[in-house]
């Protein structure tokens, strides 16, 4: 018996509860994928425990599927990373704990993390562009802490110094890992020693 025909059938209004199951396996594919265009929507069933059919009654198709997927991943990378940057502490020490949070999503789940910063998934005119950007601003709040009389723009520019920083160290680390990588700890600290102003 498949595990689709052996779960028992959602009882009237939890449909809800059987999109996070979807959107959750859909994550999990990707994970292990590595590759939107190859993740299908039987993998996706499979692994929800549920048939096709179900599937479709809540969402039109597999794009759609996997576009409410990647944007759950980034709510739960927002959060994950807003969560760290909540400890009490100094700007750095907060800094710290968000950069270390941000290479640790990307070490447990590096495929969905390529999926999610991918060049071929551009951010649009979505209503979703501002939560894939809370993180982000996050690091400007934090650095305009540290230093205060630091402008906006400033800011700005320091805060893609940090998170290009972040994102390269994430992704070289797994296409190079032959390379001497520093500890993330030690990588963050120079990190933010250079990105403070003079």
């Amino acid at each position: 018996m498949s595990a689709a025909s052996s779960r028992p059938r959602n009882p009237r209004g939890e449909g809800n509860r059987l999109r996070e199951q979807l959107l959750a396996a859909t994550a999990e594919v990707l994970n292990e994928v590595g590759d939107a265009s190859r993740v299908s929507v039987r993998a996706i069933a499979a692994r929800a425990g549920v048939s096709p059919t179900a599937l479709y009654l809540q969402f039109p198709d597999r794009d759609s599927l996997v576009d409410a997927a990647v944007d759950a991943g980034f709510e739960t990378f927002n959060a994950e990373l807003t969560a760290a940057a909540a400890v009490s502490g100094t700007p750095d020490e907060r800094l710290m704990a968000m950069g270390l949070a941000y290479l640790a999503f990307s070490e447990h789940k590096p495929a969905l993390y390529a999926i999610l910063f991918s060049a071929r998934r551009p951010v649009v005119d979505k209503h979703v562009h501002g939560h894939r950007d809370q993180a982000f601003d996050g690091v400007v709040a934090l650095l305009q802490a540290r230093t205060p009389t630091l402008s906006s723009e400033a800011a700005n520019e320091l805060a893609i110094l940090v998170w290009t920083s972040l994102h390269g160290y994430a992704m070289l680390r797994t296409v190079r890992p032959h390379m001497p990588w520093p500890d993330p700890d030690v990588f963050l600290r120079h990190l933010l020693t250079v990105s403070a102003p003079n």
